[in-house]
């Protein structure tokens, strides 16, 4: 996966009759990544997906050539399949806490993820899943739990939602177990089921607990990411959880399924952690 780069992109015109965008149109590169699928035993590249960005509209298009993170390319604007304005960002028509303008300095804001555009159909309207995230976080804010993550507000621009303001944490669970840092499994655990516990409580399911998305501050875990989170009982929708972590064949938010992902994350800990 290549990280995001900021470049520009010629677009050649390879057929006037047919052509979206004018001859030589720069556009900025605003994410790109490489896909690579496995072969013989070994991973082979497949293709590069892009999205490019002109103005306050986006595009995609995947390529068969490897792109350089930083360059000016050609291609065709045939190629170019631009993503709707408000499957980007949805209008904003209930009341939402907005985040504090301007953005405290130390703060992670999270944005509807472009690169996935196209790749499922809960990738086609990101924008939607934000708002719903939004929601839940707004169902939240009065009953703050420490072992669920700090939410400031929506950034909210002409009316649309662009992006949802946390309190920045630094690694997740994953990341600190990759780094063989020592992990207190019973207290780690504990405080899963602590925050896990105060979520169900207020009515709501997460739906999707796995190891990225708990945030360690410290030794202490923080819950994140609401986006397949939904009140007990409803149905999960198109925004599923993380294959191999959840459990959720119901199709339907139950309490089991986080206790089942909680089961999971402890399995994972005593054997990564005991093997380092």
């Amino acid at each position: 996966m290549l990280q995001p780069s900021p470049s520009c992109l010629i677009a050649e015109n390879y057929d006037e009759a047919t052509a979206k965008l004018p001859l030589d149109c720069q556009m900025e590169v605003y994410d790109q990544s490489e896909v690579f699928v496995e072969k013989d035993g070994d991973l082979e590249f497949s293709y590069t997906k892009a999205i490019f960005k002109q103005g306050n509209k986006f595009f995609y298009s995947i390529s068969e050539r490897r792109l350089p993170p930083a360059s000016v390319i050609e291609v065709p604007p045939s190629g170019l399949h631009e993503i709707p304005l408000h499957h980007i960002w949805p209008q904003v028509d209930i009341n939402l806490t907005e985040a504090p303008d301007p953005l405290p300095p130390d703060c992670y804001v999270k944005e509807p993820r472009l690169i996935e555009y196209g790749d499922n159909k809960a990738s086609l309207n990101p924008g939607s899943q934000l708002l719903h995230e939004a929601t839940i976080w707004e169902a939240l804010k009065d009953s703050p739990h420490p072992n669920i993550a700090r939410f400031l507000g929506c950034i909210i621009k002409e009316k649309r939602l662009a992006g949802l303001c946390f309190v920045k944490y630094s690694m997740n669970l994953f990341e600190v177990v990759r780094s063989s840092k020592a992990v207190d499994i019973e207290g780690c655990l504990l405080g899963i089921e602590n925050g896990i516990q105060h979520l169900h409580g207020l009515g709501y399911v997460h739906n999707d607990l796995n190891p990225s998305n708990i945030m360690m501050e410290g030794d202490v875990p923080i819950i994140i990411d609401m986006d397949s989170c939904q009140l007990e009982g409803a149905k999960i929708g198109v925004k599923g959880g993380t294959v191999g972590w959840a459990s959720c064949e119901s199709g339907y938010a139950e309490r089991k399924n986080d206790i089942d992902a909680l089961s999971k994350i402890r399995s994972y800990l005593e054997e990564v952690c005991n093997r380092n």
